[in-house]
């Protein structure tokens, strides 16, 4: 599929990988809606972006369909929706029956229900037309698991096989939309310090051993790859109409020892352990 001239929504802008996939697109010449929970961080990213192509910014919650209309609507002013890029994702570490609840629902209403309610509304329009091409940003949390990260990990793994069965309806009613999903592993971005400002929380009580989890995983992400990577291997998906995106492709060989494991009936690998 063609970027240039087109026209994209992207959701979770104003962080890392939100951010750079703006950059990356707005380099291709597609005009942009850009939203984030943060008006801050929202402007930001409309900042680096430059003036090269139409921007427009919308602050709201992604688990509010009504929000995904008005993007939308956005997108349709600007000559009409190409891709849409269901980008936010917020973690917040624990062990899975000591996080509050409010904290699993936060998780599992950006996450998921996000990703539903934005392809939901990007659809609508794409199998009308017959055109199109839908993303969702789930992770590497999404192809295998790891401890003290039970509502990532499952809502990962939920947006996973909502992506699949999407591919597989339009390849039925609607063979030209596209749809893929990004499963990024450790990323350089600052997801752990706005999933905290997400949830509002100031200070973390973790138990011991969620707090070891925790600082694993954090020092993953500020160790990670440039989020250009993840940027630019949307890119070359949207180019292609390749499904599986995996910026690292060595996550591929944590997915085979996982379905062989499964296929063998021994124990799943603890790769945080």
């Amino acid at each position: 599929m063609d970027l240039e001239g087109g026209v994209a929504i992207v959701t979770g802008a104003g962080g890392g990988i939100g951010s750079a996939i703006a950059r990356r697109l707005a380099d291709e010449g597609m005009s942009l809606v850009l939203a984030d929970r943060s008006r801050a961080n929202l402007d930001e990213a409309a900042d680096a972006v430059g003036r090269s192509v139409s921007v427009v910014t919308a602050v709201g919650d992604v688990g509010e369909p009504s929000h995904h209309a008005a993007l939308i609507t956005a997108a349709q002013d600007l000559g009409g929706l190409t891709l849409s890029v269901q980008n936010a994702g917020v973690y917040l570490p624990g062990l899975s029956w000591e996080i509050p609840i409010e904290e699993w629902e936060l998780q599992v209403r950006v996450n998921y229900w996000g990703v539903v309610h934005g392809l939901r509304a990007a659809l609508r329009v794409m199998a009308r037309r017959g055109s199109g091409h839908v993303m969702a940003t789930a992770s590497g949390a999404g192809l295998v698991a790891t401890p003290a990260l039970a509502p990532y990990v499952s809502s990962k793994h939920a947006v996973v096989g909502l992506m699949e069965t999407v591919r597989h309806e339009l390849a039925r009613v609607a063979p030209g939309v596209r749809a893929s999903v990004i499963c990024p592993g450790n990323v350089r971005t600052p997801i752990a310090a706005n999933s905290l400002a997400a949830a509002g929380i100031g200070h973390e009580h973790l138990s011991p051993v969620a707090q070891q989890v925790a600082d694993t995983v954090r020092a993953g992400n500020d160790a990670g790859a440039d989020p250009v990577t993840v940027a630019d291997a949307l890119v070359e998906a949207v180019r292609s109409g390749r499904f599986w995106v995996l910026p690292q492709p060595e996550l591929a060989y944590a997915v085979l020892d996982r379905a062989q494991r499964i296929a063998d009936g021994r124990e799943p690998v603890d790769l945080l352990g």
